[in-house]
Order: C-alpha cells, then sequence, then structure tokens
C-alpha cells in the first residue's frame, strides 16, 4: 500500500511515506515549523518516491490525544489533501502510534504510554501487542499523574513524555518503579502509524475528510484565554 502518515501531537512532528519499496520519514524539530514544513516535506517525500499524491491509497495522521495546535495542523492537512485526491483517511491514536515505536525500537509487547497533556495532567493508556498487533486496551484516558496506575504483572515499558516532567515524578513514581523499562524520551512518529492504518485501510474502515477529526480527550474551551 501507498500511505502517507503525517504525526504532529507532540513536540516533534513528522512526515513518512510508505511505498512497495519500504519507508521515507522527516522530522520537523520544533512545533514552531509544522505549519510551515509539513506541505513542503510531503511534496519532498512524493517527488523522492516519484509517486503523485493521487496515487496513495490513504492518508494516515495522528488523531491524538496531543497538542491541541498539533492536532489542528495534521487534521487539516490531512482533510485537505484527502479532498484534493479522492484518498481515504485513516485517523490513528498517537497514544497507540508510541506503543508501535515502542514495539519498532524496544520490543516492548506491553506498554503503560503516558503523554504530558500540560496543565498538571497527562494522557494515558495501556498497550499489549496481541496475535501480532499492537492495540490500546481499555480507554485512553486524561487525568492527574497521580491517577496513572502501573500494570498487572510484569515484563512492561513505561512509555512517553509524562514519565520525562520534573514535577510528575513523585506522583508517577510507583508505574516507573514497577516498569522493567522506562522510555520517556519517546514521541509519536509518523511510520508508526502504517501498520494500523494498513490494517483499517485492508477492513475498508478509511473515512472521508470530513469524518476525519482529532480525539482532544480534553474539552477545546479549556485551552481558551478568558477575556
Amino acid at each position: 500500500m501507498n500511505l502517507l502518515g503525517i504525526e504532529t501531537s507532540s513536540t516533534i512532528g513528522s512526515v513518512a511515506l510508505q511505498t512497495a519499496t519500504g519507508v521515507l520519514a522527516r522530522e520537523i524539530a520544533t512545533p514552531r515549523e509544522q505549519t510551515e514544513q509539513i506541505l513542503g516535506l510531503v511534496d519532498e517525500l512524493l517527488a523522492a518516491a516519484n509517486l503523485k499524491l493521487e496515487a496513495l491509497d490513504g492518508i494516515a495522521f495522528g488523531r491524538g490525544p496531543g497538542s491541541f495546535t498539533g492536532l489542528r495542523v495534521s487534521t487539516a492537512v490531512a482533510q485537505g489533501l484527502s479532498t484534493g485526491a479522492s484518498v481515504p483517511v485513516l485517523p490513528i491514536s498517537s497514544l497507540l502510534c508510541v506503543a508501535e515505536r515502542a514495539w519498532r525500537e524496544s520490543k516492548c509487547e506491553r506498554c503503560l504510554v503516558c503523554i504530558d497533556a500540560h496543565m498538571g495532567e497527562v494522557y494515558w493508556a495501556e498497550s499489549a501487542r496481541r496475535d501480532g498487533v499492537v492495540q490500546i486496551v481499555g480507554a485512553e484516558r486524561l487525568g492527574a499523574p497521580a491517577e496513572v496506575t502501573p500494570l498487572a504483572g510484569a515484563d512492561w515499558a513505561a512509555v512517553g513524555s509524562g514519565f520525562a516532567v520534573p514535577a510528575y515524578m513523585e506522583a508517577l513514581a510507583a508505574p516507573r518503579g514497577a516498569a522493567a523499562k522506562v522510555l520517556a524520551a519517546l514521541q509519536p512518529s509518523a511510520q508508526d502509524l502504517f501498520p494500523h492504518a494498513s490494517r483499517d485501510l485492508a477492513a475498508g474502515r478509511g473515512v472521508d475528510a470530513v469524518a476525519a477529526l482529532p480525539v482532544y480527550l480534553r474539552e477545546h474551551t479549556a485551552w481558551r484565554r478568558s477575556s
């Protein structure tokens, strides 16, 4: 499958292209550069693969939870490209994307994914690789770091930026201490959207541009400045 991936839910954004010959990927170093660079990087990857936008089978994007601004960027770009090329969109959990990266890079089959949500809160979820598929187990949650509980059993990883925030260290001491490894520097990467996106596309779960929406978990109005 020819798939384009866009992930801008965290501080480091990325764009990736999967074709029959492999995966090409580019990173965007800071959130401020995401809006400026993302379309240029899409063009660069398509040109490198000698592929036109209309030849894509699908466009995957990290639908959150994560940075509100970043989610708006990835959603808008995916919707715009999809509309112009009549290509289905594949919204993928950004927490699942982190878990996929933990599997790809460190072979972590079970993860407690915890992402800094700012405002003294974290996004978190359990993931597990079952029958060769990484998936979220249960619900994606938003709450205080003290609400994050260790996973049952052993041999699981604590993954994500929530575990790197100094102010959360005490509240997250229990899961950090119980984890077999802590991968606090791990962020979602666009290429890790592809395993789930490929399965969704094969199962006919691609959606039209208007149905491709971000998932904030927190009410959007909570980020608006009061007048």
